[in-house]
């Protein structure tokens, strides 16, 4: 497919000669900051038809790379697992079987927490789990009380990506409308400079 756009995208280097190679970077960024932006909105509205997760959260742990020869080629990468502290954590009152200091089992209760990852499946309680400053913690070893405690970690985006169409398609996005962001910034930012 030809590139129609007015700035080739595909020829950051002849543009740096033609033009202030900072104003082609600028331009550039900027594009991709708007590119990833959409990417992200498309991805979160797939994702959110399943999982309790914000836009936000999808904005922030994806990013694209530009292929080293050719710009236009981006990969998109989305990051990370999300904090179980992102899924609308509660606090509630639980059960548990604790051991008293002679050795012998009792029943008793604790504070657990409960989180909703994804909708068709309500609220789930974390297990051994519990909801402090702002966090969901839960022991290294459920059956030592002195073991740290560890942040507790629910899905990845690309976990929730359930068909590898979504990002394919995010990815023909970002195909499509990186060149034409990249031109048109280029062309504000030099419009700006006459």
């Amino acid at each position: 497919m030809l590139n129609s756009h007015r700035h080739n995208i595909n020829e950051l280097q002849a543009l740096k000669k033609r033009f202030d190679p900072k104003t082609v970077e600028k331009a550039f960024s900027q594009a991709l900051d708007r590119t990833q932006s959409k990417a992200a909105t498309q991805i979160s509205a797939d994702v959110r038809k399943t999982y309790d997760v914000s836009v936000a959260d999808v904005k922030k742990r994806l990013t694209i790379q530009r292929a080293r020869r050719d710009a236009s080629r981006s990969l998109l990468y989305a990051g990370r697992r999300l904090p179980l502290d992102h899924f609308k954590p509660k606090e509630r009152m639980v059960r548990t079987t604790a051991t008293s200091v002679r050795g012998k089992p009792f029943k008793t209760r604790r504070r657990g927490a409960t989180v909703r990852v994804r909708k068709d499946r309500g609220r789930q309680l974390v297990p051994g789990g519990w909801f402090a400053k702002g966090r969901i913690l839960r022991r290294a070893d459920q059956n030592d009380n002195r073991s740290q405690p560890r942040m507790q970690f629910g899905p990845s985006i690309p976990g929730m990506v359930s068909h590898e169409s979504v990002i394919e398609r995010a990815q023909e996005m970002v195909r499509e409308d990186l060149p034409r962001q990249f031109s048109g910034r280029m062309d504000y930012l030099l419009g700006r400079k006459e």
